[in-house]
């Protein structure tokens, strides 16, 4: 049940951030007029995700409870591959070599601490 607890830690501060970003990058704030800060907080996917990120913190709590932080912890690195790959595809951020490279450390690096 821990890994468990982990992916759906992980997942959703996945989630969380790729709706934050989506609610700054459209956003259609319910206040217009209102300063920037009062925007950002009015915009639903952005609250959206906040939620997500908020729940995020609850699952891992969860999972600190049942697994050594020496291993949970560096796990929540998959997010970083997730989130880059999402970003390439749902706001065309750009893709580079280093990129890949750096994904792929990323895993490796998962992998090994996997079988520790």
């Amino acid at each position: 049940m821990k890994f468990v607890w982990l992916l759906t830690s992980i997942l959703l501060g996945v989630i969380g951030q790729l709706m934050m970003k989506w609610g700054l990058v459209s956003p259609k704030p319910l206040f217009s007029q209102a300063p920037p800060v009062v925007k950002m907080f009015s915009s639903w996917p952005v609250l959206a995700g906040l939620f997500a990120y908020a729940l995020s913190s609850l699952f891992w709590l969860l999972t600190l409870k049942q697994m050594n932080i020496s291993i949970a912890y560096p796990m929540v690195s998959l997010s970083y591959v997730i989130v880059a790959i999402a970003g390439y595809y749902m706001f065309n951020e750009a893709f580079t070599a280093m990129k890949w490279l750096g994904i792929g450390f990323v895993l490796i690096g998962v992998a090994f601490i996997s079988r520790a």
